[in-house]
């Protein structure tokens, strides 16, 4: 059987009753995590109102959006846009060791049709689960190599994982499915050139998988045949964009094993790469109770990724680069103990003193955190005191991890600092509530229009 088809079986026939306990736990935590990250991108991002004018140049439809009452936009469209907003903050969940962000697109995919279709939460639960399960069984063998050949994991992985949640609730049967996923392989996109130059824009091929996703759905859903190769295809996917995947891997134990429990959630609005050191000094300053005027110098040795996407930026000019420097992180942990999306802005990135700590940031590639990435991505970390003391922390598991997990109440606390000062901070108890008891909803329009307005 190929891979295709044994992915689109498995989503087209597993049902929500069969679904462990723990596991729709874990995707309501998703969703509550996604939405949270969803709303501080759509109030934070630059570039929010030119590329909503872009997007109603490529046509109507009856949908709304995240922040917007107006349905405007089709339902593909729709979800692109979300899904752009939820990975605009950096604040959006990934995979522990594959760089690829999965909730970004998946929640607000499955969010989106459902709210369209007339779903029920059980039904949307379930395209959540499915969505995550197809992204992170494909992206998981292909790890470090696709980020090496320069693809973005999230850009092109994401848009399996669309598919296969809008083939679900669309009732596509298995044989759609496998066509589905081969349009979505075709379709797929994303550079990790995004993340050197462009920032600001990155944020868009994340949200393009929605929409690509979605496409390849609907192509499916009319009889159209796509590549059903193309995985283990000779020309394929895995070829493509990685080398030596274990192919026989991707479908084994499938319904025996979820790996949605494989996500990481994010404390911080940074590339997840920059933050191992960021909470490093922050537990060192909590461990040894010095301050940011003490320090002299801090080293942070990490591995080579890391050092690509977020050790060349020492003063950022722009939020985006913020999101990418792992000095300036560093120096936002030191002076204002902690870093928040506020953080971002211009009265931090030309404070004299965060840019003055953030030119005692020396980073550099350390062999030893180095030979065990991909399987564990973390850094070293050294602070010198001017008094001539030196502290040092190696960390790998952060708070939020699978390894360290937090639960609903931090991700709540969480969620509820995303949306204060927005336009939904006064129904901030009210859609947590209704993320608490999604799988009792006989549809979605009352959580949808509270974020929809």
């Amino acid at each position: 059987m190929l891979i295709s088809e044994g992915l689109a079986e498995f989503t087209a026939k597993v049902e929500y009753g069969a679904l462990p306990r723990e596991v729709v736990r874990l995707a309501k935590e998703r969703i509550l995590d996604t939405l949270g990250a969803a709303v501080a991108g759509e109030a934070d991002w630059e570039l929010k109102e030119p590329f909503l004018n872009a997007c109603r140049g490529m046509g109507t439809g009856d949908c709304a959006v995240l922040g917007s009452g107006k349905r405007e936009f089709p339902a593909a469209r729709a979800a692109m846009i979300n899904a752009t907003f939820a990975h605009a903050a950096e604040l959006d969940d990934g995979h522990k060791n594959a760089g690829c962000h999965a909730g970004a697109v998946v929640v607000p995919a499955a969010l989106t049709m459902g709210w369209a279709l007339g779903a029920s939460g059980a039904e949307i639960l379930t395209a959540v689960v499915l969505g995550y399960e197809v992204v992170y069984r494909v992206v998981a063998g292909m790890t470090p190599h696709q980020i090496r050949k320069g693809f973005h994991p999230s850009g092109n992985c994401d848009t399996f994982g669309a598919m296969a949640a809008a083939g679900r609730l669309m009732g596509l049967s298995a044989g759609q499915i496998a066509n589905g996923l081969g349009f979505a392989g075709l379709s797929a996109a994303g550079l990790m050139e995004a993340t050197v130059s462009g920032q600001q824009s990155k944020c868009v091929q994340v949200g393009n998988a929605a929409y690509n996703g979605i496409a390849a759905a609907l192509y499916a859903r009319e009889g159209m045949a796509g590549t059903v190769t193309v995985f283990e295809g000779k020309s394929g996917f895995f070829q493509a964009q990685s080398q030596d995947v274990d192919t026989g891997a991707v479908c084994r134990g499938l319904g025996e094993q979820y790996h949605i429990g494989d996500t990481y959630s994010k404390l911080y609005p940074t590339c997840r790469h920059s933050q191992p050191a960021i909470e490093g000094v922050l537990d060192l300053m909590e461990e040894y109770g010095f301050g940011y005027r003490e320090v002299e110098a801090v080293r942070v040795g990490t591995h080579q990724v890391a050092m690509d996407l977020t050790g060349r930026i020492t003063l950022p000019e722009s939020a985006s680069e913020a999101k990418f420097s792992l000095a300036y992180g560093v120096a936002l942990a030191l002076s204002q103990g902690g870093v928040g999306i506020g953080h971002l802005g211009p009265k931090y990135r030309q404070d004299p003193v965060v840019r003055e700590l953030a030119g005692r940031v020396h980073v550099e590639v350390d062999p030893e955190v180095q030979a065990l990435y991909p399987a564990r991505r973390g850094a070293r970390v050294q602070v010198g005191l001017k008094d001539g003391r030196v502290f040092q922390k190696e960390l790998y598991d952060l708070k939020g991890s699978p390894e360290n997990p937090i639960g609903w109440k931090e991700l709540e606390q969480k969620f509820t600092v995303n949306l204060k000062g927005s336009r939904f901070e006064s129904s901030t108890r009210r859609l947590a509530e209704q993320i608490a008891g999604f799988e009792t909803l006989e549809r979605i329009d009352g959580l949808m229009g509270l974020l929809c307005q």
